[in-house]
């Protein structure tokens, strides 16, 4: 039953962005594996050349980097119904300049990423949502977050955030929100202070 629920949720979410077929969705589902996930675990190390990419069901799946001052900085939250993958190294072949971390645990689809670009290739769905998915995630949405971090006061970014991820406060710590911001713990406790 769970599985079904997750292959629901998969399916769902394709489906933002454009129809799929419960013909075309069975052989999405063919290169397709379901695993679990634990807090602490990496699904790619930064270095590694990335081959997979992974949807979430369950959980919270972060990227995040180290800077030059030897500090962590968050680059996203994927929470469930959400890609997470370093494309630029599946794509390129080449080491990833990022990490992906499991947060919370739960449950993820993993993908091999030449068998899923070689299935887009094939299948007209699969290519429509791939167009519809790049240009609301890659383009739109970088953009505006790109945007936001570069003409946001620290508050700013913070009320961003909370309406971008309603639900994440709770779910993980100050220190992760703060990175994400890249603001200080204490400069986060002092926003939240402030408000």
């Amino acid at each position: 039953m769970l599985h079904q629920n997750y292959n629901d949720l998969f399916h769902s979410s394709l489906e933002k962005y454009t129809p799929i077929s419960k013909a075309t969705f069975s052989e999405l589902l063919t290169i397709s594996t379901l695993k679990p996930t634990e807090k602490g675990e990496f699904l790619l190390h930064t270095g590694q050349t990335a081959r997979k990419i992974y949807f979430i069901c369950e959980g919270i799946v972060t990227s995040l980097f180290i800077t030059q001052e030897g500090g962590t900085h968050i680059k996203n939250f994927f929470l469930a119904g959400n890609f997470a993958a370093s494309t630029v190294s599946a794509m390129l072949s080449v080491p990833s300049s990022f990490s992906l971390e499991i947060l919370e645990g739960g449950f993820i689809f993993e993908l091999d990423f030449k068998r899923y670009k070689q299935l887009i290739l094939e299948n007209e769905e699969l290519k429509l949502f791939y167009i519809a998915y790049v240009e609301q995630k890659w383009i739109i949405e970088n953009e505006r977050r790109q945007i936001s971090f570069a003409t946001q006061t620290a508050t700013e970014r913070y009320l961003t955030f909370l309406k971008e991820y309603p639900t994440l406060e709770d779910r993980v710590t100050q220190h992760h929100i703060a990175s994400y911001l890249g603001v200080t713990p204490t400069q986060l406790s002092r926003i939240r202070r402030g408000l």
